[in-house]
């Protein structure tokens, strides 16, 4: 079987939802909260989130665990493709 044609490159899809996946992690990290509070501050959306605080929290958490969770699927899902690959000699590993 002729293995040259084929390439490791992940689609443009695959690479444009790993970004957007992980932008959207990094943003909603619980640990930025402080950091969302000062810089709505003066708004309303800066003034519901200072009166919910904990709401919000567990709301970032919630959203970062997702994302993060769907960012590693997303970069382990070419490696994981490479392995099935039947030239591949990672493969027949035990």
């Amino acid at each position: 079987m002729d293995t040259s044609l084929t390439t490791d490159k992940p689609s443009a899809v695959r690479v444009v939802m790993t970004f957007i996946m992980g932008m959207m992690a990094f943003l909603t990290c619980p640990c930025h909260l402080p950091i969302l509070l000062l810089l709505l501050s003066g708004t309303a959306a800066g003034s519901a989130l200072a009166a919910n605080t904990g709401t919000a929290l567990w709301v970032l958490l919630a959203v970062f665990a997702l994302s993060a969770y769907a960012t590693w699927r997303l970069l382990d899902g070419g490696a994981r493709a490479r392995e099935a690959d039947p030239g591949d000699s990672r493969a027949h590993r035990e």
